[in-house]
């Protein structure tokens, strides 16, 4: 997948490659088909959020949402076609190479998931950091360059489901992002979110990961630091949260 900048520009950027990749597709519906692509109901709505949005709002486009828009327009969607293959700089990548080899299909994974989305879509919002390499604002972030910085964010939020949650951001080198989000913390969480290791020292569940912004951006998927009670593990893997802007899923690069 890909994501862009949700500004006109760049829309009409996107509208000009898939007029030439669907030439029988009427100008209209391919503008419906990106709207869906993008979450929108409507092109109008997709048009609406432009006049609001900020230099930071990425969206996902979403290949499986634009093919679905197109069908139930009469047209049959080329399944060989993905928004990835559109070569232009004002599409973000979301996907490293062995993205697709990366699977969320048991609950532990998919609670996994949805809580390190959570945080990173929450860290967004506050634009703590952005999805831009090195771009982190967060108070006291001296730069990329600076021997002596080691700030860090910690925030506290809720998921979707209503539960508590705390999350940890720090520079990890080459434009990483270090991700961890504690649920249902304990009162010492903030003296252990920090750590990849932290595990129930942390809360109910923790899991850690690290945010991808120099090749694209995307999530590395470090599965196997996640820990969870039980009795809240289908709640947290019943979740549907939409990263906002990049992958949900990569490899772990150490």
């Amino acid at each position: 997948m890909s994501s862009i900048l949700l500004c006109k520009e760049h829309l009409a950027e996107v509208k000009k490659a898939l007029r030439e990749e669907y030439p029988e597709v009427g100008s209209s519906h391919l503008s419906e088909a990106l709207a869906a692509a993008l979450g929108f109901r409507t092109h109008a709505s997709l048009i609406h959020a432009t006049e609001s949005s900020t230099e930071n709002d990425y969206v996902l486009l979403v290949d499986e949402d634009f093919d679905g828009r197109l069908k139930e327009l009469g047209y049959e969607p080329d399944l060989s076609f993905g928004f990835e293959l559109i070569d232009s700089p004002v599409l973000l990548k979301t996907a490293c190479r062995y993205a697709y080899d990366i699977h969320y299909k048991s609950q532990r994974e998919k609670a996994y998931r949805n809580i390190v989305v959570a945080a990173v879509n929450e860290g967004l919002r506050r634009e703590l950091f952005t999805l831009r390499p090195d771009d982190n604002r967060w108070p006291g972030w001296k730069g990329p360059r600076s021997p002596n910085d080691h700030s860090s964010a910690r925030f506290a939020f809720e998921l979707p489901n209503g539960l508590p949650a705390i999350a940890y951001t720090a520079d990890a080198g080459f434009s990483e992002l270090a991700i961890n989000v504690s649920v249902c913390p304990t009162t010492k969480t903030s003296d252990w979110v920090y750590n990849y290791q932290a595990g129930f020292k942390a809360g109910d569940a923790f899991a850690a990961s690290w945010l991808e912004r120099e090749r694209g951006a995307w999530i590395q998927s470090a599965t196997g630091s996640f820990k969870c009670r039980n009795a809240l593990l289908s709640q947290l893997a019943a979740m549907e949260i939409r990263p906002a802007g990049y992958g949900d899923r990569g490899r772990v690069i150490m």
